[in-house]
């Protein structure tokens, strides 16, 4: 049964591995008998042949052709497709705005916010650049405070490598408080996946403070970033259409280090703010873990192309959208001309013709009776051409003081 198996068996015509002298190989100057199809190809001893040659050489009588390629319908818009890298670099500039009675619910699942429930008070700004080991991140913020009289803000740089590791990232916040100034600001640094280093540092007026920390991280496959980062992992997993939660760690100002997880929603939501309607737009939940238990702090709206619509944090009455109030067009007041008003009106139209033609023929009487005036005219007139004075009025002063004196 064995032996008529082997003769079943499918010959290969002509054979894929034909019979060489390994000898003639290894002593070139030996002629061995080659069968016809190695003495096309002769090899020496000198030539170099890898596994990737060979088995390209083996696949590429099988690879399509160019002609095949171009026959192939792939239904796919190559504009719609953005590299990897290229699909989070991007600057978006949003706005801060106060709401005006209500603070900011989780529960509601429209959007909606018109021109009487928010007051903007500053901007805020996210840029986020290509390197070449990965990303840089950049964020600043600024915005009125009471009545408008001080402000507070931020400033973050961080940059994180190709698969969204912290490198180093440092975030400061100011404020005043009272008479004080006060500014906190973080600093955090990756040592070769082994350990960070965190520098913390208040400042209130000329005084200061200082602490720092180490944290072990080495062998541990938990995310960890900061908010630079977080708004960086957020645009890399809307980009992706991931949906599901997402765990990472944190770190706020305070060094107190956290326990988050990002939940991105299947379902996609209506956001309308102002005279804008976002519609399909993702949302996103984020929960930190206070006493084991994870709860709901913040929650952000995002494009599919990742940019955010709307965020805001739960308990807190400001937020971050994109749109922006509409300018309102200032009234132009039409104040009508005082010629054209009187003329209107019949009595002092007719009151401004007997008085001009009476003015009229007074003029001409005086010049009659006094024809010297006419020459002094002459004069004054000649002597204005001739000299071309800088100050008329004072050269006429001049001019007719001189004529009363002689």
């Amino acid at each position: 049964m064995d032996s008529k198996r082997d003769e079943d068996e499918l010959k290969l015509d002509p054979p894929l591995f034909l019979p060489c002298d390994l000898d003639e190989f290894r002593d070139p100057s030996k002629k061995g008998e080659i069968t016809g199809a190695c003495e096309e190809d002769k090899l020496s001893a000198q030539d170099e042949i890898s596994v990737s040659s060979i088995i390209s050489a083996l696949i590429r009588p099988i690879e399509p052709s160019e002609e095949n390629f171009k026959k192939c319908d792939w239904n796919i818009d190559p504009k719609e497709f953005l590299p990897v890298k290229r699909a989070v670099v991007f600057k978006e500039q949003l706005f801060i705005s106060k709401l005006r009675n209500t603070n900011c619910k989780l529960t509601e699942n429209l959007k909606i916010f018109f021109e009487r429930e928010l007051k903007q008070i500053g901007k805020f700004c996210l840029n986020v650049e290509e390197a070449f080991d990965g990303y840089v991140v950049y964020s600043s913020s600024k915005m009125k405070k009471g009545k408008g009289i001080t402000e507070c803000g931020h400033q973050l740089k961080g940059k994180y490598d190709d698969k969204f590791l912290l490198i180093c990232e440092k975030r400061s916040e100011f404020d005043r408080i009272d008479h004080a100034f006060v500014e906190k600001s973080l600093e955090v640094r990756n040592h070769a996946d082994l350990y960070l280093t965190a520098i913390r540092e208040t400042k209130i007026n000329e005084e200061s403070q200082k602490f720092k920390a180490t944290v072990d991280i080495k062998d541990r496959d938990h995310t960890f970033v900061l908010d630079g980062g977080i708004m960086l992992l957020m645009r890399h997993l809307v980009c992706h259409n991931f949906v599901g939660s997402f765990e990472y760690y944190t770190m706020n100002l305070f060094g107190r280090v956290l326990r988050c997880n990002l939940i991105v929603h299947k379902e996609r939501k209506l956001v309308r703010i102002f005279y804008r309607t976002y519609k399909n737009t993702v949302h996103i939940v984020t929960q930190q873990c206070f006493n084991d238990e994870l709860q709901d702090v913040a929650e952000t709206f995002m494009t599919p192309e990742g940019r955010i619509v709307l965020h805001f944090w739960r308990g807190y009455n400001y937020l971050l959208h994109a749109a922006c109030v509409p300018h309102k067009k200032k009234k132009e007041y039409i104040l009508p001309k005082l010629e054209l008003m009187w003329r209107q009106d019949v009595a002092l139209s007719r009151k401004f013709r007997e008085l001009k033609a009476l003015n009229y023929e007074n003029s001409t009487k005086y010049l009659e009776s006094n024809s010297e005036l006419a020459d002094f005219m002459q004069d004054y007139v000649l002597n204005v051409l001739r000299y071309k004075p800088s100050n008329v009025l004072e050269f006429s002063i001049m001019f007719f003081q001189n004529m009363a004196n002689t």
